[in-house]
């Protein structure tokens, strides 16, 4: 019998969107979920407004040239990913600009996020996110009834300096 190792289940018993503050923990991690079979998809979130999310998500995860760059489209072609190996990690760096910038729209598409990933669980399959801010006191407010927590690293307040 193989025993295969599953710290990506332990990293989303708290649902599938994890917060991190400093890029070696996040760097780590990544390559812990990549080496489990997962696919990577970093995006930088510094510079992004609505058109620029739309844009960038829409070439990264080859969504279909039809893809309508709003959260409907959004949420659809998500649901449609294909996913290959075990599960698609996506990455958004710098996550506190667009959040300071785009509160609603920001949260709306970690719902989606959530949302999809317990309907890719239901097909044996995963989509989690990381989310990093430079914020060591970034909230998030509940995502599909889960808050985001930070973490194992930096769970407590002390871990992030604060």
């Amino acid at each position: 019998m193989v025993v295969q190792s599953t710290a990506w289940k332990h990293m989303m018993l708290n649902g599938s969107i994890v917060l991190y503050g400093k890029t070696r923990i996040l760097d780590k991690n990544s390559r812990k979920i990549e080496a489990e079979g997962f696919e990577i998809i970093r995006f930088d979130c510094r510079e992004w407004d609505g058109g620029m999310f739309h844009q960038e998500v829409a070439e990264k995860l080859s969504f279909p040239v039809y893809y309508g760059a709003n959260l409907n489209a959004f949420d659809d072609c998500l649901s449609d990913l294909p996913i290959n190996h075990i599960g698609i990690l996506l990455v958004f760096t710098h996550y506190e600009s667009f959040l300071a910038k785009h509160p609603e729209l920001a949260i709306d598409i970690l719902e989606i996020i959530q949302l999809n990933s317990w309907r890719f669980l239901l097909k044996g399959k995963a989509l989690m996110s990381f989310i990093h801010s430079s914020d060591p006191k970034i909230t998030i407010p509940a995502i599909g009834g889960m808050v985001p927590e930070w973490n194992a690293e930096e769970w407590f307040d002390k871990d992030r300096g604060i």
